[in-house]
């Protein structure tokens, strides 16, 4: 039950991402200018309503999804990434949040204030630290801690062993990430987690090696013949 909740919540939360980051009206202002992205958005504001929530609520889901996680590997490296998660997942929150609370007030707008480009820049930083360093961080111990349990597929570990290194090549070369590989990797064990089989416990006869009743004969219901005392 938990691997099936674990994976709806991580295609939950890669399947948010791409929608609303490949919002069509959205996607072209993605690494613009401030003036750009707030042009794009006052002329396309459900669009750009529709894109931060749902990334807020991909944040969300992920932050769900990898708690799980972490309690089904239950190791202490799987704690420490998501205590990293976590820590990173407010980062991003507070990033959409200020989206959703001050950009969307300044949507139409004939000009910025002074204070804005300064306050977005923080901002902007928070969701980098998110995507760029600690989500990759919290992922690849989260891999090491699939590696080392099996709880998953090994191809899993590895496929956040992937992402790790790609976002954080990405910051190493930009100073920036684009966040896909962490949500196609999240989409990719959500499958996995829900196509998880449980192994069947064996029968308590099966595990202490005693035949179970298919396996017995008749002798074991109602004695053989030199079970019978000797008439005297």
């Amino acid at each position: 039950m938990r691997h099936r909740a674990t994976g709806m919540l991580f295609v939950l939360s890669g399947t948010c991402f791409l929608a609303g980051v490949l919002d069509p009206p959205i996607l072209p202002t993605w690494g613009g200018s401030e003036a750009e992205v707030i042009a794009a958005a006052s002329a396309h504001r459900a669009a750009w309503f529709a894109s931060a929530w749902l990334i807020t609520l991909s944040i969300v889901a992920g932050l769900a999804a990898v708690e799980l996680l972490a309690r089904t590997l239950d190791t202490d490296l799987a704690r420490v990434g998501r205590s990293l998660y976590l820590a990173g997942s407010a980062l991003g929150l507070a990033s959409t949040t200020y989206d959703l609370a001050v950009t969307s007030t300044l949507l139409g707008a004939p000009r910025l204030p002074d204070w804005y480009l300064g306050v977005q820049y923080w901002a902007d930083g928070l969701s980098t630290a998110y995507f760029a360093l600690l989500a990759p961080a919290a992922m690849g111990c989260i891999a090491a801690a699939i590696l080392r349990t099996r709880v998953l597929p090994r191809w899993t570990g590895h496929v956040f062993l992937a992402a790790t290194v790609l976002l954080l090549g990405q910051y190493a070369a930009f100073r920036g990430a684009l966040p896909f590989p962490q949500f196609l990797a999240f989409i990719a064990i959500g499958i996995a987690a829900l196509a998880h089989r449980t192994p069947t416990a064996l029968p308590p006869q099966a595990i202490a090696g005693i035949p179970g009743p298919d396996k017995l004969s008749a002798r074991h219901y109602t004695g053989g013949a030199d079970d019978q005392p000797s008439q005297l």
